[in-house]
């Protein structure tokens, strides 16, 4: 592995640091009554260091000095509570502005990149700063300027890239030691310590892979010989080939990134078979609780027809919409009734619904402090019809399974942005912000947005090569 280091974790104490900085205290007052302040230093170190540091100042003979702010991480561990799916990979197509020779932007478009990022991984900081002072009166001073900060937490950002999606972090106090005089032993003024425990959840992220687009400024292309006929070429494979199949009678069955193909006959999905079922009752698509057979071997099916590519060759999936969605599609040797499927991002359809935070329960999940706008996908009802029952979370919001219900700090209420019941003819789709997964509302339930059962004629198999001129082979369809 490449060796790569941009100090995620050193931005946070960073961060953290600053937060604990520009404090000061009364020293004294002078004859006309004005205040002299002494400002409170703030250092990255452990206690034993810090204290060495105060007794001694460098010399023996040095007075001990306080007051002073002492930082240091007491524990970094992975987040299981916030993990999300690894192999998840973000595309962003980003274009700058022109710039012209004395370095001012114009108004033509100027590069293009392609940025795709890889999951971070979730974890949490817990941090330790230690407030060093001579007498309680000091100590209570800098206590009253620090605690307000935290209620409940304190919002912090490591980087000001737009594109970064972990530079935004919050602090939180989770406890306070208010005196420990076990330390410094045997010094002659003694040094009471304030403890202060906070709490940080990061995200560490790998290195973006960043493509610049170029430009094409010209295509040559010819399909015709010498003679006046198409060119041989295309016809053999020898330049470009492809077939378009949709295999007869097998039905697609798209769950968690791979594909098996589902027979005509055979065992029924409710009595625990080898059917498969998704969840996505979809008028559109095939009802998974149907009679399937078992599973087809690709292989076989596949030989037929063409040569898989591995991260080349396509599968089409067609939507109830009309639109289409594309992945490239691997053999695996484990399994031959499994393809691997890896979805082209860019074919995904856009959210005709503002994404939502989360999809939570709302007999269990607390929002804590709303801000507006902040939006939820309801698995169970809340609320009664008649609206007389008030709750001291969701108020007299009334919202049934699959609504989605919004804040609205101007009326500091809840309500139903999205009535499932009663929806429009619009298909519509919606993110999940909590794990990026997309979802679409079939006009019962949300189902994931591409996932679940294709009948024959709404997916199609594209690949390299794949047919011989005058013979197509069964249910073949050329370009």
């Amino acid at each position: 592995m490449l060796h790569f280091y941009e100090g995620q974790v050193r931005k946070f104490l960073t961060q953290f640091i600053r937060i604990l900085s520009n404090f000061s205290v009364e020293t004294g007052r002078g004859k006309d009554d004005s205040i002299s302040l002494r400002a409170v230093p703030v250092v990255y170190g452990d206690p034993t260091r810090q204290v060495a540091n105060i007794i001694r100042n460098n010399s023996e003979n040095a007075l001990n000095y306080a007051p002073k702010i002492a930082c240091y991480v007491r524990e970094l561990n992975y987040d299981r509570d916030r993990m999300q799916n690894p192999y998840h990979i973000e595309k962003q197509h980003l274009r700058e502005r022109d710039v012209d020779s004395d370095g001012n932007y114009t108004n033509q478009l100027g590069a293009g990149y392609t940025v795709e990022k890889v999951m971070p991984s979730p974890f949490r900081l817990e941090v330790t700063a230690d407030i060093f002072s001579s007498n309680t009166d000091q100590k209570l001073q800098i206590l009253e300027q620090i605690l307000y900060l935290f209620n409940p937490d304190f919002e912090i950002q490591k980087s000001d890239n737009y594109i970064d999606w972990t530079s935004l972090s919050y602090v939180e106090l989770t406890g306070i030691t208010f005196s420990s005089r076990t330390i410094p032993v045997g010094a002659d003024s003694e040094i009471d310590v304030a403890t202060m425990q906070f709490s940080m959840p990061i995200w560490l992220s790998p290195p973006v892979k960043v493509k610049k687009l170029g430009v094409v400024q010209k295509i040559i292309m010819s399909i015709y010989d010498d003679d006046g006929g198409i060119t041989k070429g295309l016809i053999d494979g020898e330049l470009a080939s492809r077939s378009y199949i949709t295999p007869n009678n097998f039905g697609l069955l798209v769950s968690g990134g791979q594909l098996r193909l589902l027979g005509t006959t055979g065992v029924n999905v409710k009595s625990g078979g080898d059917g498969f079922a998704t969840g996505a009752n979809d008028p559109g698509l095939a009802d998974p609780f149907e009679t399937f057979g078992p599973a087809v071997n690709w292989k076989v099916l596949l030989d037929q027809y063409g040569k898989v590519t591995n991260g080349t060759s396509q599968i089409r999936l067609t939507q109830p919409n009309g639109n289409e969605i594309v992945g490239t599609i691997a053999t695996t040797t484990l399994d031959d009734t499994i393809l691997l499927y890896t979805i082209d991002s860019d074919t995904i359809p856009s959210n005709t619904l503002t994404a939502v935070k989360k999809i939570i329960n709302p007999a269990t999940f607390d929002p804590g402090t709303p801000a507006n706008g902040d939006r939820y996908l309801v698995i169970n009802d809340v609320g009664d019809s008649t609206a007389s029952f008030q709750s001291a979370t969701w108020g007299t919001l009334v919202a049934s399974v699959g609504d989605i219900i919004e804040y609205n700090s101007t009326t500091s209420k809840w309500n139903v942005a999205f009535d499932a019941s009663n929806p429009d003819s619009t298909q519509h789709y919606v993110t999940n912000l909590n794990t990026g997964i997309q979802y679409r509302f079939n006009g019962t339930e949300w189902v994931k947005s591409y996932e679940g059962v294709y009948t024959q004629g709404n997916w199609t198999i594209v690949l390299d090569g794949g047919y011989v001129q005058g013979d197509p082979g069964p249910d073949a369809t050329t370009p």
